[in-house]
C-alpha cells in the first residue's frame, strides 16, 4: 500500500469527510506504529485499534528516536505519535519522518491544547491529530479518513504565485538601484544602439533618456575616438568584460570629458550574448589631483606641525619651516641626511620597525617617543607616520608628522602621580565591594535557576504522572460510556464522571504550563508566549497583541527562559496593577541581539514611583526581571506616563552555547 504524509488541521478533519469509503483490501493491509512513553496509553490505544480487521500494529516505540528507527524498519503506513516524550519528542521525530519517509502519514496525539496541537502539526508536517482526551470518539474515523485522503496536493500554485512575486520585486529594486546609482550605467545591443540610460547618464552628457535610448552610441563618442568602439564590439561579442578603460567622451554640448569605463556583455536567459552595459565614471578629480598639488606643499610648509618626507632608506627629502624651528635645522642642513640626524642613539631600534611597517603599507599613529635638537637637548613629539606611494601604487617613503607635546607629557606625569596615590587608596575598598556584589549577584542568580529548574521538574511530573494517568482514565470512561448506551440512567452518570475527569485534565494541565509550559521545549519561544497570552486573555478578559518576527528561531534554553519570565512577569503586573484594557508584545531578532518589549493603555506610573522603579527600588517581581537580564549582559528600560507604561529589554545572544536541541535538529534537516 502506497504511504504518504500530510498535514491538516482539527476542523478540517471534522468537516471535510469523504463520502467514498476505503475498500476492505485497502483496509486489511493498514501497518500502524504506535509511539507513546506510557505503555498504559500504548496499552488501550492498542486495544481499541485491535477490532478492526486487518489494522496491523507493527511495532511500539518509547520515544521519539526509537520511533525513527523503527519507521525505517517496519516501513508503517500510519504512525500515531506522542508529543511530549523524553529524548527525543514527537515533533522532532516527525520532522525526521517527514524528511527520511514521507511516504509514511504521522498523526500526533497529545494530551495538550487543540488550539497548540494544530499548530504544531501543521509546523512539523503532520497529517492530522487527536487529542488524547477524545481518543476513544475520534482517533478511528481520524485514521479512516487519513488512509482515504492520501493523494491530496495542495502547493505547487502557491510556491509557483510566491516565486513570481519575488522576481517581480528584485527587478524592480535592481531598476531602481541603477537609475539612482551616481555611476553612469548605460545598455546597447550588439549593434550600438542605446537600449537604457540611467538617470547619472542625462546628468553627466546631456541628452534626456527619450533623446538617447534608441541612438546609435557614437551619439556620445568623438570622431577621432570612433575606431575604439569596434574594438570595444569585439571584445563584447567573444564574451570579453573590459575593467577600468580610460578614454575620452562628448557631452550634448561639444565639451569632452575624460571617463574611465567597465563594459560586460549582456546575455539572454539561454545565455546568448546580445548587446553590452557600460558603467561610466569620470577621473576629471584626478586630473584636478594633479593641479592642486602645489597648493598642497604651500599648506605644508605653512603649517605648525613639523612634517618631514624620507626615502624608505631614511634619507630625509623634505623638510618644512616647523621642522625648522623644533629641531634647529636649517632645510639645506636636513635635506639629503639620514633621519637618525634627529634620532637619540638608543631610539635608533625605533627606525627599524617603522620602516617595517611602512613597507606593509600600515600607518602609524600617535607614536611618542624623544627626538634630539640641534644643541643635543630632547623633546617629547607625537609622531603620525604615513606611507607615500608613486603613481603605480608603489611604496616609495614616508611622511611624519611631528608634534612638540614637552608641555603636555609633564602634566601627565603629575596628574599620573596624583591619580596613583588616589588609586591606591580605593583600590581595597573598591575590591571587597565589587567582590560581595558579585557574590550575591551569583547567588540570587542560583536561586532563580533552581527555583527554575524545580518548576520544570514538577511541571514535568504532573504532565507525565497525572496527566497520563487521568488520559487513560478518560479513555476508559468514555469506552465505559459508549458500552452504557442502552442504560440512559446510567449513561448520563458516566458523562458527569467524564466531564468531572475533562475538568481535572484541564486544570492540571493548566497548572503545569503555568509552572513551566512544555512549549517552551517542544516549539520554542513564540509558541509559549502566544499560548501563554492566550490563556491570560481567557483568564481576564485582557486584550493582547502578539508580534515575534519570523526569524527568532529558537534560542538557547536558558535565555528562552529568562525571555518567557521577563513576557509573563510583565503580563501578570500590567492585570494586577495597570488597569489595562490592551497589552501588546513585540519581540524580534538580529544577527546578535534580541529585543523583547511590552506595552499597554493602563493609568501608568507616576513620576515619583518611575523613579523609584528605574533606581530598582522596586518590587521583588521588577528587580527578579533585572537580575535574569542582567545575567545575559542584557538592558531593561521602562518608560510610563498616563497613557500607558513601556518595558523593553535587549539581550545578546550568547555565541557559545548551543541552541535548544530541536533548532539544531530542524537545521539539519
Amino acid at each position: 500500500m502506497p504511504a504518504f504524509v500530510l498535514g491538516m488541521s482539527q476542523s478540517q478533519i471534522n468537516l471535510s469527510i469523504p463520502e467514498r469509503k476505503l475498500t476492505s483490501r485497502e483496509m486489511s493491509q493498514a501497518r500502524i506504529l504506535l509511539v507513546d512513553d506510557d505503555p498504559r496509553v500504548r496499552r488501550v490505544i492498542s486495544s481499541m485499534l485491535s477490532h478492526h480487521t486487518g489494522w496491523e500494529i507493527c511495532g511500539e516505540a518509547g520515544d521519539g528516536q526509537q520511533s525513527v528507527d523503527l519507521a525505517r524498519a517496519m516501513n508503517p503506513d500510519v504512525v500515531l505519535m506522542d508529543v511530549s516524550m523524553p529524548g527525543m519528542n514527537g515533533l522532532d521525530a516527525t520532522r525526521i519522518l517527514r524528511r527520511e519517509s514521507p511516504r509514511a502519514d504521522v498523526i500526533l496525539v497529545s494530551q495538550s491544547d487543540p488550539k497548540i496541537i494544530s499548530r504544531q502539526a501543521a509546523e512539523v508536517g503532520a497529517r492530522a491529530y487527536c487529542s488524547k482526551s477524545d481518543l476513544a470518539r475520534n482517533l478511528v474515523p481520524i485514521i479512516e479518513r487519513t488512509l482515504e485522503d492520501r493523494h491530496s496536493k495542495h502547493v505547487e500554485g502557491a510556491s509557483l504565485i510566491f516565486e513570481r512575486s519575488h522576481s517581480d520585486q528584485a527587478s524592480s529594486l535592481l531598476a531602481a538601484i541603477v537609475d539612482s546609482s551616481d555611476d553612469v550605467i548605460i545598455s546597447k545591443n550588439l549593434d550600438g544602439i542605446i537600449t537604457s540610460w540611467n538617470t547619472s547618464a542625462q546628468r553627466v552628457f546631456g541628452y534626456s533618456s527619450k533623446e538617447a535610448i534608441g541612438a546609435h552610441i557614437t551619439l556620445i563618442i568623438p570622431k577621432d575616438r570612433m575606431p575604439e568602439e569596434d574594438g570595444i564590439i569585439s571584445r563584447v561579442r567573444r564574451g570579453e568584460r573590459i575593467e577600468h578603460f580610460d578614454t575620452v567622451r562628448q557631452r550634448k554640448d561639444g565639451t569632452l570629458i575624460d571617463i574611465s569605463l567597465t563594459i560586460s556583455p549582456v546575455r539572454d536567459s539561454s545565455g546568448r550574448i546580445v548587446g553590452a552595459s557600460k558603467v561610466a565614471r569620470e577621473i576629471t578629480d584626478r586630473k584636478r589631483a594633479e593641479r592642486s598639488t602645489g597648493l598642497l606643499a604651500a599648506i605644508v610648509d605653512s603649517s605648525d606641525d613639523a612634517i618631514v618626507s624620507k626615502t624608505l632608506d631614511g634619507i630625509i627629502t623634505s623638510w618644512n619651516k616647523s621642522a625648522e624651528q623644533m629641531f634647529g635645522y636649517l632645510s639645506e642642513e636636513a635635506v639629503g641626511k639620514h633621519i637618525t640626524l634627529i634620532i637619540p642613539r638608543d631610539r635608533w631600534d625605533e627606525e627599524a620597525c617603522i620602516i617595517d611597517r611602512l613597507r606593509r603599507g600600515e600607518r602609524v599613529d600617535h607614536f611618542q617617543t624623544v627626538r634630539r635638537r640641534k644643541d643635543d637637548s630632547l623633546v617629547d613629539v607625537s609622531l603620525t607616520i604615513s606611507p607615500v606611494k608613486d603613481s603605480s601604487g608603489n611604496i616609495v617613503g614616508a611622511s611624519k608628522v611631528a608634534r612638540d607635546i614637552s608641555a603636555a607629557v609633564r602634566a601627565a606625569e603629575a596628574l599620573r602621580g596624583r591619580e596613583e596615590e588616589l588609586r591606591r587608596l580605593s583600590q581595597s575598598l573598591d575590591h571587597q565591594v565589587r567582590s560581595r556584589t558579585g557574590e550575591l549577584q551569583e547567588l540570587s542568580w542560583q536561586l532563580m535557576r533552581l527555583r527554575d529548574e524545580e518548576r520544570r521538574h514538577v511541571a514535568r511530573e504532573l504532565h507525565d504522572c497525572a496527566g497520563q494517568s487521568l488520559a487513560v482514565l478518560a479513555i476508559e470512561v468514555d469506552q465505559l460510556l459508549q458500552r452504557a448506551s442502552t442504560s440512559p440512567g446510567l449513561a448520563a452518570e458516566i458523562e458527569q464522571i467524564r466531564e468531572t475527569v475533562r475538568q481535572l485534565h484541564s486544570d492540571i494541565r493548566t497548572t503545569s504550563y503555568l509552572l513551566h509550559p512544555p512549549l517552551l521545549d517542544e516549539s520554542g519561544l513564540q509558541a509559549a508566549i502566544s499560548w501563554y497570552a492566550g490563556g491570560l486573555t481567557e483568564r481576564t478578559a485582557l486584550q493582547i497583541d502578539v508580534e515575534i518576527s519570523d526569524d527568532l528561531g529558537r534560542l538557547p534554553r536558558d535565555l528562552e527562559l529568562v525571555l518567557f519570565r521577563f513576557i509573563q512577569e510583565a503580563l501578570t503586573n500590567i492585570h494586577r496593577h495597570a488597569s489595562a484594557t490592551k497589552a501588546s508584545i513585540i519581540m524580534s531578532r538580529s544577527q546578535a541581539h534580541v529585543t523583547a518589549e511590552v506595552r499597554d493603555n493602563g493609568s501608568g506610573m507616576s513620576a515619583e514611583r518611575l523613579c523609584q522603579v528605574s533606581s530598582g527600588g522596586s518590587g521583588l517581581g521588577i528587580r527578579g526581571m533585572r537580575e535574569r537580564i542582567r545575567q545575559f549582559q542584557g538592558s531593561m528600560e521602562i518608560h510610563s506616563d498616563s497613557t500607558g507604561t513601556n518595558v523593553f529589554v535587549e539581550v545578546p545572544i550568547p555565541i557559545d552555547q548551543d541552541p535548544a536541541q530541536s533548532q539544531d535538529l530542524q537545521a539539519a534537516l
